[in-house]
């Protein structure tokens, strides 16, 4: 009895964590090397630069090596075209950016009022940051000299970061620039999920929707971002709470109904930047069972090496025991038993109404990091996963499409300049979306 006792506790301790398990990114606010020099001048490139003595390589603040800063060819307004690109070599989650202007010993004038922020993990799609509220223009310098940091809510996760200045005159511009944050452990480059629903309560509707994901929406599935369940952020027992000012409720949480699946499970994807050897996946939930909301009673998640080789046939699966009692929302480990793979999709079975998750995460080794890195993929046909016989399982409507909230680099901008059907592209086989995605990013610059 005792031995059986023990192993029961053992297992409570794997499957069910804390919830600061996961990512803070309060302690994520590093300098990523520009002041100092980590980041080599080959990977700060620009537009266009005035003359040689204001090249891109002299964009780190405190520094007035050449004529003490980055300054473009020309005036930036009104394209507001010009642009400062930082290449990470890997993925980091940033939670701030600084700013300066030309100081050049005192001589210098030229700074930068307002700016705006693009962002890439891979080289090919890119994003526009904005803030919680869709704010997308970052307010800047005031004099040459002044350090000015901005704090980034939300944080983005990313390679490659470019700041486009702003004016709305004719004028001079010239930046300094410097990165905060730390390594994105997690490798985790996109998921892929359908959006979220809007919980109907007596006396409110609360959305819960993915409203921060990065990527494109096409077919009633958000597809090649990142969101809110990779920002850091752990939802509150009572999901209608929020920790940020100014939010509507429910704003932590990303929520389904099972009434939208006819499957009785929710489906997510997630791809990441290298094969990769899993320990465990942790994912917050709510589960205050008051308003139809526990956490899943199961979930079975399928490996895939690359783009290209078919899903492993077995997957790892976790059945576990309702808490009918403690209606706190909490972290749920789950032992991915050191499964080797680049895109993990998983099936989680809902237990009641409502599925409600702030944060996902994943602990894992890199394998072989030297292959070359593959775009994103796009969302699959759906039977290509294998599935577990379950029966009895509640019939549901379709889901519903929502439209992306961002637009996202040159890829989407080529297809929807040109009139394509997206709605059609997204039904054509995967390796067909590839090579039109592929050949959209090579003629196609930003």
């Amino acid at each position: 009895m005792g031995s059986r006792l023990l192993s029961l506790c053992m297992l409570l301790g794997i499957c069910l964590g804390e919830p600061d398990a996961h990512f803070d990114p309060s302690i994520c606010r590093y300098a990523l090397g520009m002041q100092d020099r980590t980041i080599p001048d080959e990977d700060i490139t620009a537009s266009s630069a005035w003359s040689d003595s204001t090249e891109a390589k002299h964009s780190r603040i405190e520094s007035n090596d050449g004529d003490g800063a980055w300054c473009p060819a020309g005036p930036v307004y009104p394209n507001n075209e010009e642009y400062l690109q930082i290449d990470l070599r890997k993925l980091f989650f940033l939670t701030l950016v600084g700013t300066q202007g030309r100081d050049g010993g005192g001589l210098g004038k030229e700074f930068v009022r307002h700016y705006q922020l693009r962002y890439s993990r891979d080289g090919y799609k890119w994003a526009q940051w904005q803030d919680r509220w869709g704010n997308e223009v970052i307010v800047g310098n005031e004099n040459t000299a002044d350090l000015v940091l901005k704090d980034l809510g939300p944080p983005l996760i990313a390679r490659y970061v470019r700041f486009y200045p702003m004016a709305d005159r004719v004028m001079s511009v010239c930046l300094r620039v410097e990165l905060y944050g730390c390594v994105w452990q997690d490798g985790l480059r996109s998921y892929t999920s359908p959006p979220g629903n809007v919980m109907q309560l007596p006396s409110m509707l609360v959305n819960l929707n993915d409203s921060t994901y990065d990527g494109f929406t096409v077919g009633g599935l958000h597809y090649g971002g990142l969101g809110q369940l990779t920002d850091g952020v752990i939802g509150a027992d009572d999901f209608l709470q929020h920790k940020e000012q100014g939010v509507w409720p429910g704003y932590d949480y990303v929520g389904w109904n099972n009434a939208s699946f006819s499957t009785g499970y929710l489906e997510m994807e997630f791809d990441f930047d290298a094969l990769r050897a899993f320990t465990y996946m942790r994912v917050h939930c709510n589960n205050m069972r008051s308003r139809e909301v526990q956490i899943f009673r199961r979930v079975d998640c399928y490996f895939k090496r690359t783009l290209h080789t078919p899903w492993d046939l077995h997957p790892v699966s976790l059945s576990l025991a309702l808490d009918v009692r403690d209606p706190s929302a909490r972290t749920v480990t789950i032992p991915l038993s050191n499964r080797r793979a680049r895109i993990i999709r998983c099936h989680y079975y809902f237990s009641s109404q409502w599925l409600l998750i702030s944060e996902i995460s994943f602990l894992s080794d890199v394998l072989d990091s030297s292959e070359p890195e593959e775009p994103s993929p796009l969302p699959e046909p759906r039977e290509t996963t294998p599935q577990p016989a379950v029966t009895g399982l509640p019939q549901g409507t379709s889901q519903r499409t929502r439209p992306a909230i961002t637009t996202m680099g040159s890829f989407s901008e080529s297809v929807h300049g040109e009139g394509v059907d997206v709605l059609f592209l997204s039904r054509l086989s995967i390796s067909f979306h590839v090579k039109l995605f592929m050949s959209f990013c090579s003629i196609t610059t930003l």
